[in-house]
């Protein structure tokens, strides 16, 4: 059943516009980099094992920053942490770009990552805090499928970018300007975002320990499964769909954008297809939809479908399921938490990221692609069927959580710094 659809006040709306305009564009920044970073390691001296290793070793850092970025933003304000983590993502890229050896394209992924995970989840608590009591849970919904749209756009054009620039441009320029695209985000910052107060009077330990409990309690127990699931499938994907072309098709920068085009496109229609699933029905179809992401990648990998089918059958069901869960995410976190919740949360993802990316890589190397995908598909198979079973265990895991203040007081709230 779809959602019901109910009048955007013109705050939101305008607020909306430049959560979209921002996911547009980090997104495509990120995607140049996402459509080449795995070409570059391998064009400047990685071995298979060391692919793995290295994504694992970003994905820790990630995780290690991700985890007290939340509480950074609850407590000093979120358009703060946008703008830090804007400028670290930006410089990051630019010197992965830039960087002549391999050990320097690890300084600024590291850099890079670290700004991704501060940036994360800032631009969805500007907005999200300042809805009421007022139809919350379709604006929500609304709120999230949006950003997830828009995002997935971003990613075609950046695909698409690749695509068409990776005629005259070599790989290392191609992430380089996706890093100038995110410092100019990161300069415009304080112009497009309203200042959050933020709450200095609370301390970074108190925050993190507060939402730790919270997101570790039995009422947030099949989300954390289900986060985990779907991180584990996004990373596998991420690891495997460029080996797998290179494999078939060798090295073509240009082949590399046309096919993360295509998957792209799928993943937007696949985040714009939540819009039919009920907003208060997210812990049915969030897992259901992680349990199948792996299926189309594995059949690909064995060559019982073209790649390009599994890979963009893949990438549906993770925009499907990606929106779905930050649905039900965004729901249940309260507003005085909202950003550190979200971090303790993406960290637990993150840990299975880490392990994905490491055993891919190993496995890779010792059996080759196709066992590799095999073995870590069943990381979200577990993760979504835990988050079932979980569902039905704790039923308080979908009462979703109230707004702490009214919409009078939040529409007195200035919507612009």
């Amino acid at each position: 059943m779809a959602e019901t659809e109910c009048p955007t006040p013109p705050g939101e709306r305008s607020l909306l516009r430049r959560f979209t305009a921002y996911s547009l564009g980090t997104s495509l920044a990120d995607f140049v980099y996402g459509a080449v970073f795995v070409t570059i390691f391998l064009g400047r001296g990685a071995e298979p094992w060391m692919v793995g290793s290295i994504m694992a070793g970003a994905n820790l850092v990630g995780l290690l920053m991700e985890a007290p970025s939340g509480a950074l933003g609850d407590r000093y304000g979120h358009r703060r942490l946008l703008f830090v983590g804007l400028l670290s993502w930006g410089a990051g890229f630019l010197f992965v770009g830039a960087a002549p050896t391999l050990p320097l394209t690890l300084v600024g992924m590291c850099f890079g990552t670290v700004g991704f995970a501060l940036h994360s989840g800032t631009m969805s608590a500007i907005l999200i805090n300042r809805v009421g009591s007022r139809d919350r849970t379709t604006r929500i919904a609304r709120i999230v499928r949006v950003g997830a749209l828009s995002g997935r756009i971003g990613s075609a054009l950046g695909a698409a970018l690749v695509m068409v620039a990776g005629t005259w441009l070599s790989p290392g320029p191609l992430v380089a300007c996706g890093g100038l695209l995110l410092l100019s985000l990161a300069a415009l910052t304080p112009l497009s975002f309203p200042h959050v107060q933020g709450r200095p009077d609370r301390r970074i330990g108190v925050l993190v320990l507060e939402s730790v409990s919270q997101v570790l309690s039995r009422r947030f127990a099949p989300m954390v499964a289900l986060a985990m699931g779907a991180m584990s499938a996004t990373v596998l994907l991420v690891a495997s769909w460029q080996p797998m072309l290179l494999e078939r098709f060798g090295q073509d920068v240009r082949l590399n954008g046309l096919f993360l085009l295509v998957m792209t496109l799928s993943l937007a229609a696949g985040a714009a297809a939540a819009r039919w699933v009920h907003p208060r029905r997210p812990h049915v179809w969030g897992p259901l939809s992680v349990m199948a992401i792996g299926v189309p990648v594995v059949l690909a990998a064995h060559d019982v479908i073209p790649l390009i089918v599994g890979l963009v059958a893949a990438e549906f069901l993770i925009g499907l399921a990606g929106v779905v869960a930050g649905v039900w995410y965004q729901l249940m976190f309260t507003d005085a938490n909202r950003n550190t919740m979200f971090s303790t949360i993406s960290t637990l993802a993150m840990l299975a990221g880490v392990a994905t990316s490491f055993s891919f890589g190993w496995l890779w190397d010792l059996w080759g692609i196709p066992v590799a995908v095999t073995v870590m598909a069943s990381g979200a198979v577990i993760g979504g069927a835990i988050s079932l079973v979980l569902t039905h265990l704790f039923p308080e895991s979908t009462e979703f959580a109230e707004p702490e203040r009214d919409d009078s007081a939040r529409n007195s709230e200035p919507e612009s710094s």
